[in-house]
């Protein structure tokens, strides 16, 4: 666990993979069992610390331990691996433009990706696009959607003062 705290500063999880050998019983032939074991995502060491330590626990544990059938006994361990996976992905959330990944999600139909734009109007792309536009050629109902709604925002507002006049 220590060099996890070292080097680790992202959130990650854990896959703990252990391998034991069993005996059978009846005939005395050895057996390989083997057991891989993923963790949640961790953002905070003490939990990643609590997850290992009851996967060890459970690996420690040869009276309990899961096997193919009860002719089998636990004869020795034979090895444990713990690989930390750690989440090195920009958050996505105003970053510029997605990873090549995700981004390339968009080729299958399945989600639209309007990272392309450089401007405030990504709102809008998205609308126009769920609207029915084609994603590359959304920005001019994105553009006439914005004006309108910045016109109808200027009229509310000539409404108001006058309004606000005639009363006051």
């Amino acid at each position: 666990m220590e060099k996890i705290r070292k080097n680790v500063k992202t959130s990650f999880y854990i896959r703990h993979i252990h391998d034991n050998l069993l005996r059978n019983i009846e005939h005395g032939r050895k057996m390989q069992y083997h057991k891989n074991i993923g963790s949640p995502w961790f953002k905070r060491m003490p939990d990643a610390e609590k997850w290992l330590r009851e996967q060890e626990a459970r690996c420690l544990d040869t009276d309990n331990m899961e096997r193919s059938d009860t002719k089998w006994g636990f004869d020795e361990y034979f090895n444990v691996e713990v690989k930390v996976v750690l989440d090195r992905q920009d958050p996505l959330v105003g970053t510029g433009l997605l990873p090549d990944w995700l981004h390339n999600l968009a080729h299958n139909g399945s989600m639209v990706a309007l990272d392309t734009y450089r401007d405030n109007l990504c709102l809008w792309c998205c609308i126009a696009v769920y609207q029915g536009e084609h994603a590359e050629r959304c920005e001019r109902a994105a553009k006439a959607m914005a004006k309108k709604l910045s016109q109808t925002k200027k009229h509310t507002a000539r409404l108001s003062k006058n309004v606000s006049r005639r009363i006051g």
